[in-house]
């Protein structure tokens, strides 16, 4: 077996990084949000498929628009951000894309942190911000170490139940790199999987890991089913049983509990509710390297420790140790070169949302 970078998905279009935001930023502009907003948000969005987690990259479009021309999201929010103290702040995102509040309330912790050394920003109001790991990265490349938590509708079970409870509540961590070395992310639903890869797999019609889903009476599915059905009976796993369940109960007290949100069951299913918001809340947090130790110390540290990490042998069936966010690093450069890969559903679902808002469609680099 070789631990190398994400497999791509064969069949539909290859299109570069840069259509890929300039479609997005005129899917978005098209959908009401204003043209420096949408730009910001596209750049986000890709950023996952530049990575290879096309779970949360631009196959989000269609929902997004949808659910701004509804007024479910809101267009044109106006951010509030109320500094609660010397290294704490809430920011009230007034129902607007979670990409463009998570990226806001990233850039008041780490201006905090720069004052304090550790800052954080708690977000209500706010809606599905894609992949976490973006924010989180964003802190690392201004030497902060930064942690992203957020809530989301139901999809996952508590440890021992078989009713949903949680959503796939994802976490990121990114510590900034060495000087030959890239530093670290970590970027993880605290579900044994995010859902959208077990939609995937039901598209896909390929079978399913026994440790990934359970149907309604709480027994384990392995086989491919469509996707009404998984959205209707499917719920996944907690990752790694109790530990995943706890984590998840933490990101709900500090996202939804601590944010006057609905949690959990309360919150509103963005895919299936088309009349309701579904607001929900993310946790931010920056820490400051240079206030613990001088930057070129640090990253001295991080190149010893990466390079003494990467250097332990491979176990059977793997090539080669890899650091957290290390297959993703890679896949980035590749298709940054190359192209992003857009599977066949993908561009079928994109081409029938750019004749709806008029937009001029994707121009790929090949077929």
């Amino acid at each position: 077996m070789s631990h190398s970078p994400l497999e791509e998905p064969s069949g539909g279009l290859i299109v570069s990084a840069a259509e890929l935001v300039r479609f997005a930023s005129a899917i978005l502009n098209s959908a009401g949000v204003p043209a420096a907003s949408a730009q910001l948000a596209a750049e986000i969005i890709v950023e996952a498929n530049l990575r290879g987690v096309d779970t949360h990259g631009v196959w989000y479009l269609d929902v997004y628009a949808r659910r701004l021309r509804k007024g479910l999201i809101n267009c044109r929010p106006n951010f509030t951000f109320r500094r609660r103290g010397t290294s704490f702040g809430i920011l009230d995102a007034d129902h607007g894309l979670g990409q463009l509040a998570a990226f806001q309330a990233m850039e008041q912790a780490v201006a905090m942190a720069r004052e304090t050394g550790i800052a954080a920003v708690s977000v209500r109001n706010s809606n599905h911000f894609g992949a976490a790991a973006y924010y989180a990265m964003w802190a690392a490349r201004r030497n902060c170490l930064g942690l992203v938590w957020s809530t989301s509708e139901t999809y996952v079970v508590p440890y021992g139940g078989k009713k949903r409870f949680f959503g796939t509540n994802p976490m990121a961590i990114s510590g900034p790199p060495g000087n030959r070395f890239p530093g670290f992310t970590l970027d993880m639903a605290t579900s044994e999987v995010a859902y959208g890869k077990i939609i995937a797999a039901g598209k896909a019609g390929t079978r399913i890991p026994p440790g990934w889903a359970v149907d309604q009476d709480g027994r384990p599915v392995t086989e491919p089913s469509n996707i009404d059905s998984i959205l209707a009976h499917y719920s996944a796993l907690p990752m790694s049983g109790p530990k995943g369940y706890g984590l998840a109960t933490m990101i709900e007290w500090m996202c939804s509990l601590l944010t006057d949100l609905p949690w959990g069951p309360h919150i509103v299913r963005k895919f299936e509710d088309w009349e309701n918001r579904a607001p929900i809340g993310h946790y931010v947090q920056a820490v400051d390297v240079e206030a613990f130790m001088a930057i070129e110390s640090y990253r001295e540290r991080v190149d010893q420790f990466c390079a003494e990490l990467k250097a332990v042998p491979p176990a059977p069936g793997f090539s080669e140790v890899m650091l957290p966010g290390e297959p993703e690093l890679r896949t980035a450069g590749r298709r940054a070169q190359a192209g992003c890969p857009l599977p066949v559903d993908q561009v079928l679902l994109l081409q029938r949302l750019a004749e709806e808002l008029k937009v001029p469609f994707l121009e790929a680099i090949k077929v």
